[in-house]
């Protein structure tokens, strides 16, 4: 029994340290309708007309975007076709900064101090003024960073999918490290 109940805690925990370190981006996608089960060919529009921000505006973060979108595609059932495909595929991959802004709780922390030649002990709040609501706001300038993929009708010319990651970034070499994942989850909200 004893056994049976490690091995099932130990998968569990395994599983929770597996699906925290996948990925901190948040997917979504948007679409008029399903997609045609008519489509079975795919192209990409010319990289100019992708966009990128400095971050992703390499070659290797292009690559990386185009080769995982590709796989995504042809597990799918989709096939590259540059002479006449039924879809049209561009990307924007960016990094921007904004501020967040987080609740600290009011810390308590010992102090010393000295009166009529003795130490006696006390304790302060961290900030010097009073505290009311039990915490103290904290501001911080943070990058995110988004992935979005565009499918595309070739014949009208409108956008007939769009899917996107967005998610803190902390160190651009893991982000771009990281974009077959993104692209991967990105494609999970394809519902074809």
């Amino acid at each position: 029994h004893t056994e049976i109940m490690r091995r099932q805690i130990f998968i569990l925990l395994a599983l929770s340290v597996g699906l925290t370190a996948c990925s901190n981006y948040n997917y979504y996608s948007v679409s008029n309708k399903k997609l045609n089960p008519n489509y079975k060919s795919f192209a990409w529009l010319p990289e100019s007309k992708s966009k990128a921000t400095k971050e992703y505006d390499n070659d290797i973060a292009h690559d990386k975007i185009v080769e995982a979108t590709s796989t995504a595609l042809e597990s799918r059932g989709f096939k590259l076709n540059n002479k006449n495909p039924d879809i049209l595929i561009k990307y924007t991959a960016g990094v921007t900064t904004s501020t967040k802004e987080y609740n600290e709780p009011a810390r308590l922390v010992p102090r010393v101090g000295f009166a009529r030649g003795r130490a006696f002990y006390y304790y302060a709040y961290t900030t010097p003024y009073p505290v009311y609501v039990g915490s103290e706001l904290r501001k911080m300038r943070v990058k995110e960073g988004s992935v979005m993929i565009d499918l595309i009708d070739r014949k009208s010319g409108k956008v007939i999918w769009r899917g996107w990651a967005e998610g803190e970034i902390n160190n651009p070499e893991k982000a771009i490290n990281d974009i077959p994942k993104i692209v991967d989850g990105i494609f999970k909200k394809l519902s074809a």
